[in-house]
């Protein structure tokens, strides 16, 4: 989606993360049935904030030659001239996605990420974001 020259892809959300998560919330609130309210509302209502900021708080945007990966409200700038290769993948590495359909990203230099690893995001669009960024820059090859 476009928004004021930028690109806003939200992050794919498996059925499975969803079913864990909701489970997650409805066993917060379950176990403080028969405590005070106030205790009930404060740690049921924490694990309910924690659980809306996961899901609600990771998204990716393309603006102008710069990735930015938003994960719990947090912003991560990449920059786009500096990706060498975009691979579609399915894992389950704990990374700044929610979905085990993933877009695997790797960059020309370790100083990028400071590390060798490549950056794993699960933008809901994987075909239309790996797009956008060949189109800012072509020189990424798009493997497998």
């Amino acid at each position: 989606m476009r928004k004021d020259n930028k690109l806003v892809f939200r992050s794919k959300i498996d059925w499975w993360i969803a079913c864990l998560i909701l489970f997650s919330v409805v066993t917060a609130w379950v176990a403080f049935i028969g405590t005070s309210l106030w205790l009930a509302l404060l740690f049921g209502g924490s694990m309910t904030a924690l659980c809306a900021i996961g899901i609600f708080g990771c998204w990716y945007e393309i603006r102008g030659n710069q990735l930015i990966v938003y994960q719990f409200f947090k912003p991560h700038t990449f920059p786009i001239d500096k990706i060498k290769e975009v691979k579609k993948t399915i894992g389950y590495l704990a990374t700044a996605g929610m979905s085990s359909r993933r877009v695997s990203i790797k960059f020309v230099d370790r100083s990028v990420m400071k590390s060798s690893m490549p950056l794993e995001i699960s933008p809901a669009d994987r075909d239309g974001f790996i797009s956008a960024l060949k189109h800012i820059n072509p020189e990424i090859i798009v493997a497998g």
